[in-house]
């Protein structure tokens, strides 16, 4: 069993904007149904919560900026989530950190889809990689509504896909990354659906697996894991 914490600020309604994932409900239940402890504070993560905890789920609302800043400008990410990480880098630097950011972070500043919420998300992945914290990163394609019984959850490194993914796929692919830490530790992925009649189930850990490291996954706290 894991004790996980989220934080990810939700809308009041169903409705997907500006990349808010609204993927907390699918989360919870599936952790619980997986024999779980679940917290989502008000307000962030608490110390008393972040000291008991085995994992956290970091999805926020993505900033939209008045002006386009560089990447590596910590005004481009929405502040709550940056003062999130300086508060767990100070308290459980060896905290596992799932962050749900966006797939079109992947695609870079200069193509004609990107988004201005994306902005913040980079700089954001980018302060993540450059903390003590172990990381998975994780970018949903867009949001589908329609529910497919034969949906499979997949992972690319390919920063052109595209695609659809449920809330339970994401729900499923963030459990996957804190249930198989090993795997999931150092890698960024996109997320999305296939439909697949007659399939198995997805092999979430073994496509973890698969996955190649970030180039800043070769530092000293991925050796916890190996």
């Amino acid at each position: 069993m894991a004790r996980i914490v989220e934080y990810s600020p939700v809308l009041a309604t169903a409705r997907h904007t500006d990349g808010i994932w609204n993927a907390h409900v699918a989360t919870r239940r599936l952790a619980l149904e997986r024999g779980h402890d679940h917290h989502r504070p008000a307000g962030g993560p608490a110390p008393e919560t972040i000291r008991g905890a085995d994992a956290l789920i970091l999805a926020p609302v993505p900033a939209r900026p008045a002006l386009r800043l560089p990447s590596d400008d910590h005004r481009a990410g929405r502040p709550a989530a940056h003062r999130i990480l300086d508060r767990i880098r100070g308290q459980r630097p060896d905290l596992h950190i799932v962050l749900v950011s966006h797939f079109l972070v992947g695609r870079g500043l200069t193509r004609r889809d990107d988004k201005p919420y994306t902005w913040g998300l980079r700089a954001l992945e980018g302060r993540l990689r450059d903390g003590p914290n172990p990381w998975t990163i994780l970018r949903p394609a867009w949001l589908s509504g329609r529910d497919d019984p034969f949906h499979q959850v997949c992972f690319t490194q390919d920063v052109r896909a595209d695609g659809l993914v449920t809330t339970d796929g994401i729900a499923r692919a963030v459990l996957a990354a804190i249930e198989h830490p090993r795997a999931a530790a150092g890698r960024t992925a996109t997320v999305f659906n296939l439909s697949i009649p007659g399939a198995a189930p997805a092999d979430l850990p073994g496509q973890l697996r698969a996955l190649e490291p970030d180039l800043e996954a070769t530092t000293p706290w991925l050796q916890a894991f190996a």
